[in-house]
């Protein structure tokens, strides 16, 4: 059997084989990715609809850990005040793929993006800061100045989200009030003077949930 393909019939078999393949995938797969995009343009509001729900969900997410922040009280090392920690990460918004953001129009589009951009120059500016300068450079009032402003302008970008395309996110505890929590931390940041330090490092009364990441020096220890 195997002696067939050794001949001049045999050889000229293969090819026509391999050639046939070749021109049946070269014809399939250019016709298959003409399909994906006629049914992309057929229905172009589903693609939409779901590009919007994964961009409120992103949203969403980011205000969630931005919330936290703003109220995470940092915890200060006794044996060196310039030392602390946060308890919760820094907030974090990862957004779709800037094809599927597309989807949204190019107003939602922009603004989305531009809420991403204001996300890494916080950060950016808040790293800025000379903590070693009297009162912290006010990094602790603003950073959560900061996070509670943006938190509140990505709120306002999912409910546009939400009401442009008819969708609505998983339901919330009623007793967990976002926004009137941002709005409140907004209001007081202007407000508060230069004791952001005594606020922050403040002793957490008994019963705290928060796991102390220093040990406790002197009386603080009792």
């Amino acid at each position: 059997m195997t002696q067939f393909f050794e001949t001049t019939q045999g050889i000229m078999l293969v090819g026509a084989m391999i050639g046939a393949g070749c021109f049946a995938g070269g014809t399939f797969i250019p016709s298959a990715l003409r399909w994906a995009n006629a049914e992309r343009a057929r229905n172009p509001k589903a693609g939409a609809r779901s590009a919007a729900m994964l961009t409120a969900l992103a949203l969403d997410d980011f205000v969630g850990a931005a919330y936290a922040a703003v109220h995470d009280t940092p915890e200060f090392n006794p044996a060196n005040e310039g030392e602390f920690v946060f308890h919760t990460p820094e907030p974090v918004l990862v957004l779709p793929q800037a094809q599927d953001l597309s989807l949204l129009g190019e107003e939602l589009f922009n603004e989305t993006l531009w809420l991403s951009n204001r996300v890494m120059n916080l950060g950016n500016a808040l790293d800025s800061l000379d903590l070693a300068s009297p009162g912290f450079d006010r990094f602790f009032e603003r950073r959560q100045e900061g996070y509670a402003v943006l938190a509140a302008t990505a709120m306002d970008l999912i409910e546009r989200l939400l009401a442009d395309f008819d969708l609505n996110l998983p339901e919330k505890p009623d007793y967990y009030r976002q926004r009137e929590g941002l709005v409140a931390v907004v209001q007081a940041a202007g407000q508060r003077g230069t004791g952001t330090r005594k606020t922050a490092a403040r002793v957490q009364a008994p019963g705290s949930n928060i796991t102390h990441l220093f040990p406790k020096t002197g009386e603080e220890g009792e």
